[in-house]
């Protein structure tokens, strides 16, 4: 009886403390760069996950990747107004990237925080 409760409570306690593996993580952000309004001006490419830990529920990782522009900041002033609402809006965008152009890469690294739902890992919004 001691066996099965101790077996019971070892399961549940792993099922806890699941860690994302780094191509699940991949996914994920990716998903969510995709799913941004700002997927018409910028690529999210080279997404690494650098280090990582549980914290209550979420797991928190610190990631690097790079941002490509795919449009000059000219043109999207224009074509997408609908993008300045996002939280990517342009003038976000140009506060942290400057004067950007079709071509340009930043890398960046900072922590995001991935939350598990039924239909997986997502980035906390």
């Amino acid at each position: 009886m001691n066996k099965i409760i101790t077996v019971a409570i070892m399961l549940l306690l792993t099922g806890c403390t699941e860690i994302p593996n780094d191509t699940t993580l991949e996914k994920a952000f990716y998903s969510a760069a995709q799913s941004s309004k700002a997927n018409t001006i910028l690529t999210v490419d080279n997404f690494a996950k650098v280090s990582g830990y549980i914290k209550q529920d979420h797991y928190i990782a610190e990631i690097s990747y790079d941002i490509r522009f795919i449009s000059n900041q000219e043109e999207q002033q224009t074509v997408n107004k609908d993008t300045l609402t996002s939280g990517l809006g342009l003038h976000a965008l140009s506060m942290e990237y400057g004067q950007y152009k079709l071509g340009d890469i930043s890398s960046n690294q900072q922590q995001v925080i991935f939350i598990k739902t039924s239909t997986g890992w997502q980035v906390k919004a």
